[in-house]
């Protein structure tokens, strides 16, 4: 680790604690300094990957409406407004689990894309395939020809396809990927792009029954995709700590294992027509056991980060009022505030200072995410890795110097 004194560091230690606990303002003035121009967030590289994706997911989506348009415009529109009910409940849990350390919100558009439009696209595709094999094959049943397709041919399909688009965000915005809980959001995400275009398909194919089918897919049982696909990105997010490409291939294997078993267990209950409420008793335990694990998880990354964190503190980089703020999301929300209306009543504008109090915030958690993966790694010393560090802390003493109001006087 590098070395080095913070800019401004007992300075922000004083007006930190005023974000918390509200203090003595900073005195008004006349004058009005230019606006702060933030670095750039991501490279043109991600932008450029992230419109490749969505294209994509989008040419796929617009390959799959005409199967989805089989009542018309007017009852598809209708039933993809109701499939959207399901995705924003979803969506709001998980962005409580994603609360802490949130993902760009680009990536979210491209892991909802990928399971709505690729993912979709390749079951629809591949479940078409294995059902014919299924009726083909002269020893099973009638009745086994029926039931495997849903119970065995589906899981096994679609988590694939759904499972590639989690292995694709990790290998292509790494960068992005910080553990299990990164891995577990994303994955929810793809299967919830997944579960909408779905029931698009289910509520436009049954729709003469809608009430019952709506009730079945996004009352009592919205959850089947997003966890599954969850389980998934979970593993393959343990493997981001990991050293080599074995750990990621033997996790992600786990974790697509883990995914279908989930699926198959779930399309198992819905062909034995168990009631709703057995259903419910049958999958509880799933439900209780993830919430767990995500409850476990997400205490554990922010334990370690904060551990790691505070390797910097002690080295003059971070404050310990800066520690507190960044271990609480409140307190986030708080210092935004207050940094907006001390940059405003310094002269300089409100926006600069919650936009660099927010990226500041943003980068000392990536830092330390950083700093934990190499140190599990054992790559903390790689020259790379390093200079990102150094360019990291560097950005952050830069972005307290913009909150704190001292870069006003050097843009005058």
């Amino acid at each position: 680790m590098s070395h080095h004194q913070s800019f401004g560091g007992t300075e922000f230690a004083d007006t930190s604690a005023q974000a918390v606990t509200p203090g003595a303002a900073a005195p008004n003035v006349s004058y009005t300094a230019p606006r702060w121009n933030e670095p750039a967030k991501h490279s043109p590289r991600f932008y450029m990957a992230v419109a490749g994706f969505i294209v994509l997911a989008l040419a796929a989506f617009v390959y799959l409406l005409p199967l989805l348009s089989v009542r018309g415009v007017g009852v598809t529109i209708f039933v993809a407004g109701l499939a959207l009910l399901p995705v924003v409940v979803i969506l709001a849990f998980i962005r409580w689990v994603d609360e802490w350390e949130p993902e760009p919100s680009w990536l979210f558009a491209v892991a909802f894309a990928w399971g709505a439009g690729v993912a979709a696209l390749t079951s629809l595709i591949g479940n078409g395939v294995f059902a014919q094999t299924m009726a083909t094959t002269a020893y099973l049943s009638e009745f086994q020809q029926e039931v495997l397709p849903i119970v065995v041919g589906a899981p096994l399909v679609e988590e694939a396809a759904k499972g590639v688009g989690v292995l694709v965000i990790y290998t292509v915005f790494r960068k992005y990927f910080n553990g299990p809980i990164d891995g577990l959001v994303y994955g929810m995400l793809v299967g919830l792009g997944f579960a909408f275009s779905e029931n698009i398909l289910y509520f436009s194919e049954y729709y003469d029954q809608l009430g019952a089918v709506f009730q079945a897919r996004a009352i009592e049982n919205p959850f089947i995709h997003p966890l599954a696909t969850g389980l998934t990105g979970l593993f393959i997010g343990l493997a981001s700590d990991r050293k080599g490409f074995a750990s990621l291939v033997s996790l992600g294997f786990i974790g697509y294992c883990s995914g279908v078993l989930v699926h198959g267990l779930h399309n198992y209950s819905a062909v034995t027509a168990m009631s709703s409420s057995t259903r419910f008793a049958f999958q509880l335990p799933i439900y209780m056991a993830m919430l767990w694990i995500i409850w476990y998880l997400r205490g554990k990354e922010r334990t370690d980060v904060s551990a790691v964190l505070a390797e910097y503190a002690a080295a003059g980089w971070l404050t310990h009022n800066e520690l507190a703020m960044i271990s609480k999301v409140s307190a986030r929300r708080s210092a935004v505030d207050w940094a907006g209306k001390n940059l405003a009543n310094l002269g300089g504008h409100e926006e600069d200072g919650r936009r660099a109090m927010e990226r500041f915030q943003e980068e000392v958690i990536r830092l330390g995410y950083n700093r934990h993966r190499e140190l599990r790694q054992g790559s903390v010393n790689n020259p790379s890795n390093r200079a990102e560090e150094m360019r990291q802390l560097q950005l952050i003493s830069y972005l307290r110097e913009v909150f704190t109001g001292r870069h006003i006087a050097s843009v005058w």
